[in-house]
C-alpha cells in the first residue's frame, strides 16, 4: 500500500498519520456512529446529505479502517513496541503470549478493557479473566478460544500464535485440576 493510499485513509478518519491504534479505533467507531441511520446530527440535514451519499461515506470509513488496521500490522516489531519502553529494531521479537503480555500490548495502546468490553460484547470480568490467567474463571475451551479469538483481533495481533500459546497453558490446567480431584 503506497504512502499515498495511507494518508487518505487517515484523512478520512480524521485522523494524523502517527495515530495509534486506539485513536483508529475510536475515530472510526465515531464516524460510524455519526454516518449511521440513528444518527440525530445528519437528520435535519434532510435532502442535502442524502442515503446514498451517507452510505458512501460509511463505505469509505470502513475501508479506511480495514486497511489502516492491515497496514499496522504488517509494521515491523510491532508487538515490541507495543511492550518495549524504547524499542529496539535489532531485537527479534519472540514473546510469550501470556495474559500478562496481553495485558500490557492493551495498555500501551491505550485501550480500556471497558471500550473493548463494550465493541465485542463481553463481560469485563471475563476480559479481566483473561488477562490475570484466572483460568478457572474462563469458559470451556471451544467458547475461550472464540473470545480470546476476538479480543487478540481487537488489540491488532496474530490470533493463531496467541491462541495456541494461551489455549495450551489452560489445558495443561484443566488436565491439573482435573486429575487433583
Amino acid at each position: 500500500m503506497s504512502g499515498e493510499d495511507l494518508e487518505k485513509y487517515y484523512l478520512v478518519l480524521e485522523l494524523p498519520a502517527d495515530a495509534s491504534y486506539a485513536d483508529i479505533h475510536n475515530s472510526y467507531r465515531r464516524l460510524k456512529k455519526l454516518y449511521s441511520n440513528e444518527s440525530i446530527v445528519l437528520t435535519p440535514l434532510g435532502e442535502e446529505f442524502s442515503e446514498k451519499k451517507r452510505k458512501q461515506v460509511l463505505e469509505q470509513v470502513e475501508e479506511a479502517y480495514s486497511n489502516l488496521l492491515a497496514a499496522k500490522k504488517n509494521e515491523p516489531s510491532r508487538t515490541e513496541f507495543l511492550l518495549a519502553e524504547e524499542p529496539s529494531p535489532e531485537k527479534v521479537v519472540d514473546l510469550p503470549t501470556t495474559g500478562l503480555s496481553l495485558r500490557k500490548i492493551r495498555e500501551k495502546a491505550g485501550i480500556e478493557l471497558k471500550e473493548i468490553s463494550k465493541e465485542l460484547k463481553l463481560r469485563m470480568e471475563l476480559l479481566k479473566s483473561l488477562e490475570e490467567e484466572k483460568f478457572e474463571a474462563l469458559p470451556e475451551a471451544s467458547y475461550l478460544k472464540v473470545h480470546l479469538k476476538n479480543y487478540v483481533e481487537f488489540l491488532g495481533l496474530n490470533p493463531a500464535t496467541v491462541i495456541d500459546e494461551y489455549l495450551s497453558r489452560y489445558r495443561t490446567w484443566k488436565e491439573k485440576t482435573i486429575a487433583e480431584k
